[in-house]
């Protein structure tokens, strides 16, 4: 019994060992999907409009996140000076909605770079 434990181990080492090999050999080969072989701009103008929109929709719905988010660090804020003594819970809530804030304010700077991007791309098209 030994034995053919031993033996079934052994192969499945084996076939491990072969299909890294396999795979390490093999990566560079293949095209990566996740980058375009080329760098060339899409012959598609409506492709990068549509891309175009969809950024902008999703910049103003960050802008109005943004928006809420920092109405409510004000309303903690009146709040907290409103009180005499600190509160824990209106301390924690004021920290995670300023955390938010900054993870809002990121978010949006990186659609902006996004849209100036695809803004640009949309030029060339069109020339």
């Amino acid at each position: 019994m030994l034995y053919l434990i031993t033996q079934i181990v052994l192969i499945l080492i084996i076939a491990v060992l072969a299909g890294l090999w396999i795979g390490w050999w093999t990566r560079g080969k293949l095209p990566d999907a996740s980058f375009p072989a080329s760098k060339e701009l899409p012959d598609n103008p409506f492709e990068s409009r549509f891309r175009l929109e969809q950024c902008h929709r999703d910049n103003a719905a960050l802008r109005r996140d943004l928006k809420e988010a920092e109405d409510q660090v004000e309303k903690l804020r009146a709040r907290m000076e409103n009180t005499e003594s600190t509160d824990g819970d209106v301390l924690e809530k004021l920290e995670t909605a300023e955390i938010r804030v900054q993870a809002l304010m990121e978010d949006l700077q990186l659609r902006d770079d996004t849209i100036a991007a695809l803004e640009h791309e949309l030029e060339s098209l069109r020339s």
